[in-house]
């Protein structure tokens, strides 16, 4: 600044005043004590005693400070030849800053504390419950998004029934001694022998496909090998598997957890929101087992001696096929209270008008319409004998426009290539997204043996799905339909029927894995991996798709997929 700019009042001079020690300065004078300080400033110093009442002392002691201090301001500041007062800095006395760096600490890491006992004490406010993921941030800060949720007490009372029932019903067989790991804190890199496999006759005779429904005392002992990782403790970990292309579940992560807790908790949920009136894409069979097939140009083109699966696909609205696949749960589990649930359910709809809507894309089956069989009005008997497979495709180009495309994207964020801060785990590949497909199950359901050519994430947002896996490399043991043929990728053989498994001799000594999925968790299957499908009991599932990696290109080639 220039000198025109500086204040008119005087420079204050710099001063620093220091406490003698006690032993120096204490001394009897006229009943007072005397306090000596020091007057400090750069080289100058002034020692002033201070009688306590004695005001002519104060006075000369005053003068006297203020003299020292005319004294010293000649020096502190001095001019350049610009004429700028340049002031010397004072020096900080160590002691204080000291001080004030203990105080400061003092308060921050009192103020943690108080936080620290708000969210982790016992405290008296019963009606709150902190989630799991909360009281993780504060222990090991490690933030992942946007989606930290605080539960409330009923959705983790809810959660915590659904989690006990669903541990004491699925037990895996073997413990960390057998696997070499533990499944539920694996280690950083994937073990040599990840996922342990054992023979498909040893896994399916220990528990049939078709035996779907189990109830407590009763439980099952699942031949799993695949590890299951904690979105908010092992995010790493599982990325590194992800990376590696090893299959894994993952689960706890609060933007699945949050829809969860919509379609699952809420049994109304969907029904409002896709109604009773429009009707989407159903594939329904007389036997409880899917095979995937399509005959193009119709039955004429078909190989020699093939038979079509019994399985077709109709147009169902939502509401319907709730009320099919509750009766079927009913039937199984001997709810009276199910059964009333369905019986008012037929009762709306069969009082209602029939209403038609557009319906979806390309179905399953055959291609040539006039060999078709038109059987769509069924009979109420026949329809509670069947099985049904509701099914919804969202296209990301539906998603700006269509209202169900739309609901689906807006609904599984962590599966739209667009918000990558939500879905850049899930979709590896933005680029080779191939839209969300959600597959509705009831009780029963088997969808054969195949494998995909691209990487999938497979979550369950209500219910619970046996899941049938195996590597790439037991391509030649599968029994596999070849290419050409309508079922292509699929195994020729019923999974659960042991008399057919010798046919293929092959199939008994190939190896496979199991794990039992329920809501929440979401299942990471890279390209090729084959699996078997079956449906425990009412529930909702969707996966997405993203790119194709080819580490295990040439175990499919050798069995003749290109």
């Amino acid at each position: 600044r220039s000198s025109q700019n500086q204040p008119t009042s005087p420079t204050r001079p710099s001063f620093t005043t220091t406490r003698v020690p006690t032993s120096a300065v204490s001394s009897p004078l006229s009943n007072h004590k005397i306090t000596q300080y020091y007057l400090l400033s750069n080289k100058a110093a002034a020692t002033v005693p201070f009688p306590k009442n004695d005001g002519s002392t104060n006075n000369m002691a005053l003068e006297h400070r203020r003299t020292a201090a005319s004294s010293l301001q000649g020096k502190t500041n001095r001019k350049s030849k610009s004429g700028t007062v340049k002031r010397r800095r004072r020096k900080s006395d160590p002691n204080k800053a000291a001080c004030i760096a203990a105080a400061t600490f003092a308060t921050v890491f009192l103020s943690i504390g108080i936080v620290a006992n708000h969210f982790l004490g016992k405290g008296d406010d019963s009606n709150t419950i902190v989630s799991a993921s909360s009281r993780r941030f504060l222990k090991e800060w490690t933030p992942k998004g946007k989606n930290m949720e605080i539960m409330s007490s009923q959705d983790a009372q809810i959660l915590k029934q659904k989690e006990d029932r669903y541990h004491s019903l699925y037990r895996p067989k073997f413990d960390e001694k057998t696997l070499g790991y533990d499944i539920y804190n694996c280690p950083p890199q994937p073990p040599e022998n990840y996922p342990m496999a054992w023979k498909t006759s040893e896994v399916l005779l220990n528990w049939n496909p078709n035996d779907v429904t189990t109830m407590a005392p009763n439980y099952r002992e699942v031949y799993q090998g695949l590890c299951v990782f904690d979105y908010e403790k092992h995010y790493e970990i599982a990325l590194t598997y992800r990376n590696l292309e090893k299959p894994f579940v993952i689960r706890n992560d609060p933007k699945v957890m949050a829809v969860v807790r919509k379609w699952d908790d809420d049994p109304e949920y969907l029904h409002k929101v896709l109604g009773d009136v429009e009707e989407y894409r159903t594939e329904r069979s007389p036997v409880n087992q899917f095979m995937w097939y399509r005959l193009r140009g119709g039955k004429s083109n078909s190989p020699a001696g093939y038979q079509v699966p019994p399985n077709d696909e109709t147009e169902m609205p939502f509401g319907e096929w709730l009320e099919h696949a509750l009766d079927k749960d009913a039937k199984a589990l001997g709810s009276v209270e199910l059964a009333a649930r369905v019986k008012a359910m037929k009762e709306r709809r069969l009082s209602r008008a029939g209403n038609k809507s557009e319906g979806g894309d390309e179905p399953l089956g055959i291609d040539d319409e006039d060999n078709k069989e038109q059987d769509d009005e069924e009979s109420e008997e026949s329809k509670e004998s069947k099985w049904y497979y509701f099914r919804i495709n969202a296209a990301l180009k539906g998603a700006k426009k269509g209202r169900i495309d739309k609901f689906v994207y807006d609904e599984l964020s962590f599966f739209d290539p667009r918000k990558r801060e939500d879905s850049s785990f899930y979709i590896v590949d933005p680029k080779e997204e191939r839209g969300i497909n959600c597959r509705f199950g009831m009780r029963g359901v088997i969808a054969a043996n195949h494998f995909d050519m691209s990487r999938n994430m497979i979550a369950i947002f209500g219910g619970e799905r046996r899941y049938v896996l195996g590597h790439p490399s037991q391509c030649s043991k599968m029994a596999l339909y070849p290419r050409g043929h309508p079922s292509l990728r699929h195994s020729a053989i019923d999974w659960s029927n042991p008399t057919e498994w010798d046919k293929h001799p092959e199939f008994k000594e190939a190896l496979i894995n199991e794990v039992v999925m329920h809501a929440g968790d979401v299942l990471y299957l890279p390209t090729s991996w084959f699996h078997y499908i079956v449906n425990l009991g009412l529930n909702f599932q969707c996966n997405a798709r993203s790119g194709i990696t080819e580490e295990n290109a040439h175990h499919i080639k050798k069995c003749g997929f290109a």
